[in-house]
C-alpha cells in the first residue's frame, strides 16, 4: 500500500482483500491523511514492511509514540523499517524502486 488513509484496512476486507496480503506500506509523509492508516497496520501484529527514508520514519515513529503514549522502541518493534535511500534503488517483492525527494512543506519522497 502506498500512504493508507485511516481504516484503510478496514476498506480493503470488505473489498475481498485479506489485510495479511499487504506485506509493504510505502510512506512519502507524515501527514495523517497519508500514515494514519499505516500506524493502524503495525499495530494489527500481522508482519508488514514500512518503506520511506529515515528523516521520514523518524518522525512517523516519533509523531505516532506521542499520539497514543505508546513507547518508540514498542513501535518500531511492531514492524520492520526498510530504508528508502534517495538515489539508491530500493528492490522490494520483485519490484525495484527509485526515491527522489518532493516539493512539500515538510520532508516527502516520491517513486
Amino acid at each position: 500500500m502506498i500512504d493508507p488513509p485511516p481504516y484503510s484496512s478496514a476498506t480493503l476486507e470488505r473489498e475481498g482483500i485479506r489485510p495479511r496480503n499487504i506485506v509493504g506500506i510505502i510512506l512519502t509523509h507524515c501527514h495523517a491523511d497519508h500514515d494514519a492508516g499505516a500506524f493502524q497496520k503495525v499495530l494489527t501484529g500481522t508482519p508488514v514492511v514500512v518503506i520511506t527514508t529515515p528523516t521520514i520514519y523518524k518522525s512517523f515513529i516519533r509523531k505516532y509514540a506521542a499520539l497514543s503514549a505508546l513507547s518508540p522502541a514498542l513501535l518500531r518493534h511492531s514492524h520492520r523499517h526498510k530504508p528508502a535511500i534517495i538515489g539508491t534503488p530500493l528492490r522490494f517483492q520483485g519490484a525495484t524502486f527509485h526515491f527522489t525527494y518532493m516539493l512539500h512543506t515538510i520532508p516527502c519522497v516520491g517513486f
